[in-house]
């Protein structure tokens, strides 16, 4: 949605932490695109899409996946067959967004540019408050150790606010220096939510389980995240996603998780521990292998129709008009 866009971007004061008058402030950026007749078509149904969805315009079937609408089953294909299909259309009304926003520790991390939680944090509110802009209903989840968000796609303003604030107190409740704050978590934002307290770290699979519910077919998903669980398990997910929604993936890495500094002992601390980095080779081809294989897999489902992949540093992204200058 922006990230091929050119134009000037707000920039965080700081590298390491967010506002809530920042996120709010990105309400202003971008312009709504096209006039308002123009988006009220769209939510209407006067314009097709390419995006399958629900509509009229018959385009396809395929196999019964979770979520489907049951009212759309080809019971003749079905009978025939002896397996659940369902009949794809043209999508006629407005596209669904759904942002899912990864805050979990790894994320509180930068040793150059901006925190990949500060980019991940701004990414989302921009793409929410631009899709309210465009009159489509956008909702959003936010991955975060002990609790999970989860907000149904909605274009009412108030309801916006609210997740705006959700992800300011997402962001906090993990904290700049990755320590857990659950006293900083917001329990007034009215946010229709639902919140569990989990036993472990949620993984990007678990989250994505969660959300599937919510998402109707011809949903975009946009995923911020440094995907550094990402393995066979996600990416069978994704896949399945893919069949019946567009996937909007964003990995956010910092330099480092690429490769280990060479000639230099780099010492890390966080959660109470220190850690010592002074790699030899074989340890740092091993290293290297590893983020390599992370790229790999996100690769293969750049190749998926649907499906869009980018890969964001810390000091080098599209996301704030000084980050290329660094």
């Amino acid at each position: 949605m922006f990230y091929g866009d050119s134009s000037p971007r707000p920039i965080p004061a700081a590298r390491n932490l967010i506002t809530l008058d920042e996120l709010v402030s990105l309400r202003l950026w971008p312009p709504a695109r096209g006039n308002k007749r123009e988006r009220m078509a769209i939510r209407e149904g006067h314009h097709l899409s390419h995006i399958r969805g629900r509509g009229m315009e018959y385009d396809d079937v395929r196999e019964y996946q979770p979520g489907d609408d049951i009212r759309h089953l080809d019971w003749r294909l079905m009978a025939r067959t002896g397996e659940a299909h369902t009949k794809l259309y043209r999508e006629e009304r407005e596209r669904p967004v759904f942002v899912l926003t990864d805050l979990r520790s790894p994320m509180h991390f930068a040793t150059r540019g901006h925190f990949k939680s500060v980019l991940a944090a701004y990414a989302s509110a921009m793409v929410m408050w631009t899709t309210l802009a465009n009159g489509d209903r956008v909702g959003g989840s936010i991955l975060q150790p002990h609790t999970e968000v989860l907000c149904k796609p909605s274009n009412n303003r108030q309801k916006v606010m609210q997740m705006i604030a959700a992800l300011y107190a997402g962001f906090n409740a993990q904290g700049a220096d990755g320590s857990q704050s659950h006293g900083s978590q917001s329990k007034s934002s009215g946010i229709d939510k639902s919140t569990a307290v989990l036993s472990q770290i949620p993984t990007l699979a678990d989250q994505l389980i969660q959300v599937e519910s919510l998402l109707s077919s011809g949903t975009i998903v946009y995923i911020f995240s440094d995907f550094h669980d990402v393995d066979e398990i996600l990416q069978q997910h994704l896949m399945r996603l893919a069949q019946r929604c567009e996937l909007k993936l964003v990995l956010i890495s910092d330099p480092l998780e690429s490769q280990l500094p060479e000639g230099h002992t780099y010492r890390f601390s966080g959660h109470g521990r220190e850690v010592a980095v002074d790699g030899n080779r074989k340890q740092q081809e091993t290293y290297k292998s590893a983020f390599k294989e992370r790229l790999d897999l996100l690769e293969q489902l750049h190749n998926l129709r649907g499906v869009e992949f980018a890969h964001w540093e810390s000091h080098h992204h599209p996301l704030f008009s000084i980050a290329n200058k660094n």
